[in-house]
């Protein structure tokens, strides 16, 4: 089960109805700084968690002089028939409809106080509500009351840029650290050391030995018979003391650090270690076999914001394998500016949206609806060029080579395209022959602003010629886009 859309209206710079396509593996999220992406994933927790005193205010959270409600929709997709035959969601069940060949749960969180018809009756609905959108009524409900089956749908863990110390090293089993422990305890589970320690609770807990704990609990319950039988009459009562369950020694349990400068609980380190510490967590667990544990069915949603930072180049290529293999059991959102964790992205199997801009401005490209060099498989290259308006002569390069193959494959021969056949395509195309290219010979040709960038790139060797300028790679890399543009439609 996955989140398979978002929506968001009126959230923090988001004003417009703006929606985000998911998949149910890895989502990368790329973009300028103050576009939107944190807000994207913190929409998501505003939707299952709901507000608090201190998180997704209206002060912080709701779009300054909005017109309209903040809004953030979802659809659930995936196992949503496995989920109501759940006891504690089958009130969802008539909840449940088709679209675009998907069973799927849409569910909301407004702001708007407003009243709704509900089984006959008037029902007031506010943001602490979460709704689910009933497919005949064709209306929100509220049918949950509470938010506490909303949030028991995922298991939501976030690892923030500014994350406070301690808030992602929890031992709680719907965390990955939490479910490591897990694991691990059963395997523990089945050494004669536990089995031991069994024995030795039944013993201390039996009820028919005369030095065990229960003969202190008879006389205390029946000390507490006696008044309950004067004051309200007969009532027999026991104590009862089972074998703790694991979670009770996971609360108990702490992490401690020695990283050269003494030992200490793991909160009592800097955030730049506790980050390392909490990323290598995330990786083991990808390797680990408590990844997709049938004893942990709730789906685990992995958030993890710009985790390149403090990680050299190789540690990030290592962490973008262990997360996709994470995303192929789990749901997982990755917010980067990293060209090496984007390196892993696979059209095939991710997600990936560009943000470029901010507010009215604001451009969204999904790995679905961009690619120049092939449906759905954008280059670091052009991921650059949109979301950060970078050029680079490697995105020149690119752009350059898929328009000779165009040249190329016009011609009967199928021959290789020579540069002044590539300069008069260039040419019909709008792009001046406004430079002049010297040889080392001494011979000099005019060419196109596009060609002879991609001399000076391939010939560093010859000196003759003036560097290119940044404003000339601008001027090449916008007219080879728009050109590439054309040939696609």
């Amino acid at each position: 089960m996955y989140i398979r859309r978002v929506t968001v209206e009126n959230v923090k710079s988001f004003r417009a109805e703006t929606s985000f396509d998911l998949g149910p593996g890895v989502n990368y999220f790329v973009g300028d700084n103050n576009g939107g992406k944190s807000t994207v994933l913190e929409a998501l927790l505003f939707l299952f968690e709901g507000p608090t005193a201190t998180k997704w205010t209206p002060d912080a959270f709701y779009s300054t002089k909005a017109e309209g409600p903040t809004r953030v929709t979802a659809e659930i997709a995936g196992e949503v028939e496995a989920l109501v035959t759940q006891e504690k969601f089958a009130l969802l069940k008539d909840f449940v409809f088709e679209s675009d060949g998907e069973t799927i749960l849409r569910l909301e969180r407004s702001s708007d106080d407003r009243t709704i018809i509900q089984n006959g009756k008037s029902k007031n609905v506010n943001v602490k509500a979460v709704c689910f959108w009933h497919p005949e009524h064709k209306q929100f409900e509220n049918v949950t009351g509470i938010d506490a089956k909303v949030k028991a749908m995922f298991d939501f863990e976030a690892i923030w840029a500014d994350a406070q110390p301690g808030d992602h090293i929890d031992f709680a089993n719907t965390k990955t650290l939490g479910r490591l422990l897990d694991a691990a305890f059963q395997r523990f589970a089945q050494t004669d050391r536990w089995g031991r320690l069994v024995t030795a609770h039944q013993n201390a807990f039996a009820p028919d030995d005369d030095e065990s704990f229960l003969v202190e609990t008879k006389r205390l319950a029946a000390d507490i018979k006696t008044l309950v039988d004067e004051q309200y009459g007969h009532a027999a009562m026991r104590f009862e003391f089972t074998l703790p369950d694991p979670s009770v020694f996971m609360k108990q349990g702490r992490l401690h650090v020695d990283d050269g400068a003494g030992e200490t609980p793991v909160e009592g380190k800097g955030s730049g270690m506790q980050r390392a510490i909490a990323l290598g967590i995330i990786q083991l667990y990808a390797k680990s076999e408590a990844l997709g544990d049938q004893d942990n069915p709730t789906p685990l949603i992995l958030m993890l914001d710009e985790p390149e930072t403090w990680l050299h180049p190789t540690a990030q290529l290592r962490l973008g394998d262990a997360l996709s293999a994470i995303g192929e059991k789990e749901q997982v959102f990755i917010i980067t500016h990293s060209p090496y964790l984007i390196r892993k992205f696979d059209s095939t199997r991710h997600q990936l949206a560009v943000i470029a801009g901010q507010g009215a401005d604001r451009r969204i490209d999904t790995s679905t609806t961009f690619g120049l060099f092939g449906v759905g498989e954008p280059t670091w290259g052009e991921i650059n060029y949109r979301a950060f308006n970078i050029c680079s002569h490697e995105f020149h390069n690119e752009l350059y080579g898929h328009i000779t193959r165009h040249v190329e494959t016009a011609k009967a021969d199928s021959s290789s395209a020579k540069e002044g056949e590539l300069d008069d395509f260039l040419l019909a195309e709008g792009i001046a022959k406004s430079k002049t290219w010297l040889r080392p010979s001494g011979s000099s040709t005019s060419r196109t602003l596009t060609v002879y960038i991609r001399n000076t790139i391939h010939h560093p060797e010859n000196g003759l010629n003036a560097p290119v300028t940044d404003a000339e790679l601008r001027a090449s890399t916008d007219a080879l886009v728009a050109i590439v543009e054309r040939l696609q439609k």
